[in-house]
């Protein structure tokens, strides 16, 4: 029966040694990714011939006064008033049924453009139109839309 191996002997390699198998092991990446590679640097050829290597470290230097800046550009109340206005805008906005929402776009923007042919046209309006625009289908619809528009309203508010 063989004898149990008590004595082991690990292979130590030379600081020397392992630099060359650590230049072999990246040759042999590098090889492989060539491609990649080559396009890498090609890009970052590209970011510096456009200065943007300049601008980043001109960041980079002077990211605390920057940082700076903006915050205190931030905190300024004109500032906080519109983010908290946008996103109150936003989540209104998201509460409305998307299909309501074209249609009332679309509706909007074809009023405008009627509205500003009227402006053109220099036509004033007297009391005989207005009470013939009530016969009108399309303005008795937008009519009773306004109504029940300015209703909701005054009961919100």
């Amino acid at each position: 029966m063989a004898q149990p191996t008590t004595n082991i002997k690990y292979i130590e390699f030379t600081s020397e040694e392992q630099d060359i198998m650590a230049l072999k092991e990246l040759q042999a990446a590098v090889v492989e990714r060539q491609e990649a590679l080559e396009r890498l640097l090609q890009v970052i050829q590209d970011l510096h011939e456009s200065g943007i290597f300049d601008i980043l470290h001109g960041l980079l230097v002077s990211k605390e006064k920057i940082a700076g800046i903006l915050l205190e550009q931030i905190l300024k109340p004109s500032v906080l008033g519109t983010v908290k206005n946008a996103m109150t805008a936003m989540g209104t906005v998201s509460k409305i049924d998307p299909n309501q929402l074209s249609t009332l776009t679309e509706a909007l923007v074809s009023g405008l453009e009627a509205g500003q042919e009227r402006l053109e046209s220099n036509k004033k309006a007297g009391m005989f139109e207005l009470a013939k625009a009530l016969r009108d289908p399309g303005m008795n619809r937008a009519l009773v839309l306004m109504l029940g528009f300015l209703q909701g309203l005054g009961q919100a508010l």
